[in-house]
Protein backbone atom coordinates (compact mmCIF):
# COMPACT_ATOMS: atom_id res chain seq x y z
CA UNK A 1 0.00 0.00 0.00
CA UNK A 2 2.92 2.30 0.77
CA UNK A 3 4.28 1.94 -2.80
CA UNK A 4 0.83 2.51 -4.29
CA UNK A 5 0.51 5.85 -2.47
CA UNK A 6 3.98 6.90 -3.58
CA UNK A 7 3.27 5.94 -7.19
CA UNK A 8 -0.06 7.75 -7.13
CA UNK A 9 1.60 10.91 -5.76
CA UNK A 10 4.30 10.78 -8.46
CA UNK A 11 1.74 10.34 -11.25
CA UNK A 12 -0.32 13.26 -9.93
CA UNK A 13 2.76 15.48 -9.77
CA UNK A 14 3.95 14.60 -13.27
CA UNK A 15 0.46 14.99 -14.71
CA UNK A 16 0.18 18.44 -13.17
CA UNK A 17 3.57 19.47 -14.61
CA UNK A 18 2.61 18.21 -18.07
CA UNK A 19 -0.65 20.11 -17.99
CA UNK A 20 1.14 23.24 -16.85
CA UNK A 21 3.86 23.04 -19.54
CA UNK A 22 1.53 22.30 -22.48
CA UNK A 23 0.42 25.92 -23.07
CA UNK A 24 4.08 26.88 -23.49
CA UNK A 25 4.92 24.16 -26.02
CA UNK A 26 3.76 22.72 -29.30
CA UNK A 27 4.15 18.97 -29.70
CA UNK A 28 4.13 18.47 -33.48
CA UNK A 29 3.97 15.46 -35.79
CA UNK A 30 4.91 15.38 -39.46
CA UNK A 31 2.21 13.92 -41.72
CA UNK A 32 3.47 15.05 -45.14
CA UNK A 33 6.88 15.72 -46.71
CA UNK A 34 7.12 17.40 -50.10
CA UNK A 35 9.34 19.57 -52.23
CA UNK A 36 8.89 21.88 -55.18
CA UNK A 37 10.25 20.33 -58.38
CA UNK A 38 12.07 22.26 -61.11
CA UNK A 39 8.84 22.52 -63.13
CA UNK A 40 7.07 24.21 -60.18
CA UNK A 41 4.88 21.27 -59.20
CA UNK A 42 4.81 19.76 -55.74
CA UNK A 43 6.27 16.27 -55.29
CA UNK A 44 4.95 14.52 -52.17
CA UNK A 45 7.34 11.93 -50.78
CA UNK A 46 5.28 8.96 -49.57
CA UNK A 47 8.23 7.02 -48.12
CA UNK A 48 10.03 9.88 -46.37
CA UNK A 49 11.69 9.01 -43.06
CA UNK A 50 10.34 12.34 -41.70
CA UNK A 51 6.71 11.20 -41.89
CA UNK A 52 5.54 10.21 -38.42
CA UNK A 53 8.43 11.95 -36.67
CA UNK A 54 7.76 14.45 -33.91
CA UNK A 55 9.33 17.70 -32.76
CA UNK A 56 8.66 20.23 -30.03
CA UNK A 57 8.49 24.00 -30.33
CA UNK A 58 9.01 26.27 -27.34
CA UNK A 59 6.39 28.92 -28.12
CA UNK A 60 8.02 31.89 -26.42
CA UNK A 61 11.44 31.49 -28.07
CA UNK A 62 10.68 29.55 -31.27
CA UNK A 63 13.33 26.98 -30.38
CA UNK A 64 12.75 23.58 -32.05
CA UNK A 65 13.70 20.36 -30.29
CA UNK A 66 13.82 17.17 -32.35
CA UNK A 67 15.69 15.62 -35.26
CA UNK A 68 13.11 16.24 -37.99
CA UNK A 69 14.79 19.42 -39.29
CA UNK A 70 18.39 20.54 -39.60
CA UNK A 71 19.57 22.50 -36.56
CA UNK A 72 17.87 25.89 -36.60
CA UNK A 73 19.58 28.75 -34.79
CA UNK A 74 18.46 32.24 -33.81
CA UNK A 75 14.69 31.88 -34.15
CA UNK A 76 12.57 35.01 -34.29
CA UNK A 77 8.93 34.69 -33.23
CA UNK A 78 6.87 37.01 -35.44
CA UNK A 79 3.46 36.19 -33.97
CA UNK A 80 2.32 34.22 -30.93
CA UNK A 81 -0.94 33.42 -32.70
CA UNK A 82 -4.39 33.52 -31.24
CA UNK A 83 -8.07 33.38 -32.18
CA UNK A 84 -7.49 35.16 -35.51
CA UNK A 85 -3.83 34.66 -36.28
CA UNK A 86 -1.24 31.93 -36.72
CA UNK A 87 1.85 31.34 -34.65
CA UNK A 88 4.80 32.33 -36.85
CA UNK A 89 8.55 31.94 -36.45
CA UNK A 90 11.45 32.41 -38.88
CA UNK A 91 15.10 31.47 -38.89
CA UNK A 92 17.50 33.61 -40.91
CA UNK A 93 20.99 32.17 -41.40
CA UNK A 94 23.86 33.24 -43.59
CA UNK A 95 24.81 30.96 -46.43
CA UNK A 96 28.24 30.47 -47.92
CA UNK A 97 29.12 33.17 -50.40
CA UNK A 98 28.32 36.83 -50.80
CA UNK A 99 24.88 37.94 -49.67
CA UNK A 100 23.71 34.33 -49.35
CA UNK A 101 20.94 33.61 -46.89
CA UNK A 102 18.82 30.68 -45.74
CA UNK A 103 15.32 31.47 -44.52
CA UNK A 104 13.15 28.88 -42.77
CA UNK A 105 9.55 29.50 -41.73
CA UNK A 106 7.11 27.71 -39.42
CA UNK A 107 3.39 28.55 -39.38
CA UNK A 108 1.00 26.93 -36.87
CA UNK A 109 -2.70 27.73 -37.35
CA UNK A 110 -3.38 28.53 -33.69
CA UNK A 111 -6.88 29.79 -34.53
CA UNK A 112 -8.15 26.37 -35.68
CA UNK A 113 -10.74 24.94 -33.27
CA UNK A 114 -9.77 21.80 -31.38
CA UNK A 115 -6.47 20.55 -30.02
CA UNK A 116 -4.82 19.66 -33.35
CA UNK A 117 -3.46 22.77 -35.07
CA UNK A 118 -2.19 22.35 -38.67
CA UNK A 119 1.38 23.47 -39.36
CA UNK A 120 3.53 24.14 -42.40
CA UNK A 121 7.31 24.29 -42.28
CA UNK A 122 9.10 25.74 -45.29
CA UNK A 123 12.84 25.53 -45.96
CA UNK A 124 13.88 26.41 -49.49
CA UNK A 125 11.86 24.07 -51.70
CA UNK A 126 11.07 21.69 -48.80
CA UNK A 127 7.58 21.67 -47.27
CA UNK A 128 6.66 19.66 -44.18
CA UNK A 129 3.10 19.65 -42.87
CA UNK A 130 1.18 18.03 -40.08
CA UNK A 131 -0.34 19.09 -36.78
CA UNK A 132 0.75 20.48 -33.44
CA UNK A 133 -0.98 20.10 -30.09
Amino acid sequence: MKYFSLTLAMVATLTSLGAYAAPNLYQCQVLSDAYIKNDGTLDISKDSPRIGQAFTVIKKTGEVIGDVMDPLKNPKVLSMGGERNSYKVIWNQKATGKNGVFLDYLNVDEFVKGTKKPFGFFSGSLLLSGYCE
